[in-house]
């Protein structure tokens, strides 16, 4: 599903005073789901008239939502008003001067797009999408992030995940084949562009047996490193594997766990049996879950300072 920017659109036009608003709204949600609008006037440091206007012409382009049913009248920020104050952030931090309307990536729950830094070099932007699109299904698959927490909303755990994600990058970025971060704010994540295709967008003939058996030697390769340091992936699958050229780039973070935490020995075998049994089934790949196994559980348990016999 391609999902619109619609903050490319609204920036332009916002003056300073708009972010002040959109910003006083974000703050205030901490302690309303529908800030009151004199709240936010106050924290603007403008008058309730002003405050009501400029919230009008927000709300117009989708930043905010208004809701006068409640007993007052109240605002809430919408996933687009959450993205331009990222951008903003972003912007003002020298880490991006501007970000392309063109999606390189859509996932089931963040979009990514290509931006470009003060320097002219390009980046990739990853906007977290939970709750917006994604089912209540799906976002347990999150659930981790936010179980003991008792704020609830989606914009609020899309920037928890946007921040577990940066975290892990930047703990294996140095040891193996993910991309670099290079900023977080929010629930954006800017990381280095690179040049690649998922291989879930293959054809199957876009690969040779032979070539598909060396693709899945490398991420069986990194992974093993990634174990053994001590992080799962806990969602491998085609989907998160980019071939760069004669490499791999193993993707999308958001649900790593640690190999203290107890789930991980479970999952890190789904990982595994999913990647194996998508090679067997596209490219005809032959790989022995039994043989591949006994080393991923030495890697588990050695990370975790655990001895471990055959």
């Amino acid at each position: 599903m391609v999902s619109k920017l619609l903050a490319l659109e609204a920036y332009p036009s916002l003056r300073d005073l708009d972010f002040r608003i959109l910003r006083g709204v974000e703050l205030n949600m901490r302690h309303h789901k529908w800030v009151p609008l004199e709240d936010i006037a106050r924290f603007a440091r403008v008058d309730v008239e002003t405050a009501s206007f400029r919230l009008g012409k927000l709300d117009d382009m989708s930043l905010v939502r208004r809701r006068s049913d409640i007993g007052y009248i109240g605002y809430q920020l919408t996933i687009h008003g959450y993205d331009v104050l990222a951008i903003r952030a972003l912007a003002r931090k020298g880490v991006v001067e501007a970000i392309s309307t063109t999606q390189i990536g859509v996932g089931k729950d963040a979009d990514v797009y290509v931006g470009i830094t003060p320097a002219g070099e390009k980046v990739a932007v990853k906007f977290n999408r939970i709750g917006g699109r994604t089912a209540s299904r799906r976002a347990t698959y999150h659930s981790h992030v936010f179980a003991d927490k008792h704020h609830t909303s989606w914009l609020y755990v899309s920037r928890l995940i946007a921040k577990k994600e940066y975290d892990a990058l930047v703990l294996l970025s140095p040891i193996a084949r993910v991309p670099k971060p290079i900023a977080w704010n929010r629930h954006v994540l800017v990381m280095e562009f690179v040049e690649g295709t998922e291989l879930a967008e293959l054809r199957d003939d876009e690969l040779t047996r032979e070539e598909a058996e060396n693709v899945l030697d490398r991420i069986l390769e990194e992974y093993l490193k990634i174990v053994r340091f001590g992080i799962v992936h806990s969602d491998l699958s085609e989907f998160n594997v980019v071939l760069t050229g004669d490499d791999i780039l193993i993707i999308d973070w958001a649900q790593h766990l640690t190999t203290a935490h107890p789930e991980s020995y479970e999952l890190l075998k789904r990982d595994l049996a999913v990647i194996i049994n998508a090679f067997k089934r596209r490219w005809r790949v032959e790989r022995s879950f039994d043989e591949i196994w006994p080393a991923f559980e030495r890697a588990w348990h050695e990370s975790r300072g655990e001895g471990y016999d055959d």
